[in-house]
């Protein structure tokens, strides 16, 4: 779904669930809960962590869906309230737990393939805030100007930090294929 109907569709979907329709709260989900699972996986890098930040994200919305100002941009601010909760998930892991020694996420039952392992060991190279710019900016397709408000960054900082990171994660790669190169 585009950019600009998940937008409208999740605005109206806010509108009607402050009006009372607890069915609203799942054509949200429906819309966002992709999102939002990325959102929480890029910060978290767990895919448990992920799975209940996505679970107490939807719980958040609909305890501030009062908050929720009708026309604005619901995209940002569910997505705002999922970088909030996976702060949260953060903050309350063991301290000895960095996020980079985080496991590959499970599949069902197969083996990832070679370029989901590629893409996360390259992810994993970079600092937790690269990432969840690369994973707003790529992923969920936030323009700077969002990514900015939900991180708390001005918009300058953000298109930096992207711009910075994406060359970070070229260099690597580049290394990398030429490393494969010589041997």
């Amino acid at each position: 779904m585009r950019t600009q109907n998940i937008i409208k569709v999740c605005d109206k979907a806010m509108i009607a669930f402050l009006k009372g329709d607890k069915g609203a709260l799942g054509v949200i989900y429906d819309c966002m809960a992709k999102l939002i699972y990325s959102t929480a996986y890029g910060i978290t890098g767990s895919v448990q962590d992920a799975e209940d930040v996505l679970q107490n994200t939807m719980i958040e919305i609909s305890k501030y869906a009062h908050t929720y100002k009708a026309g604005s941009n619901p995209k940002a601010w569910m997505l705002t309230i999922a970088h909030h909760c996976s702060i949260d998930v953060i903050r309350k892991r063991k301290p000895d737990i960095p996020i980079e020694d985080s496991k590959l996420p499970e599949t069902s039952g197969t083996q990832p393939d070679f370029s989901q392992i590629e893409v996360l060991e390259l992810l994993s190279l970079l600092d937790p805030e690269e990432r969840r710019i690369l994973i707003y900016r790529l992923y969920t397709g936030l323009p700077y100007k969002q990514i900015a408000s939900v991180m708390g960054i001005s918009v300058t900082s953000a298109q930096k930090k992207y711009q910075r990171s994406v060359k970070k994660l070229k260099a690597c790669y580049q290394n990398e294929e030429v490393s494969h190169e010589k041997t």
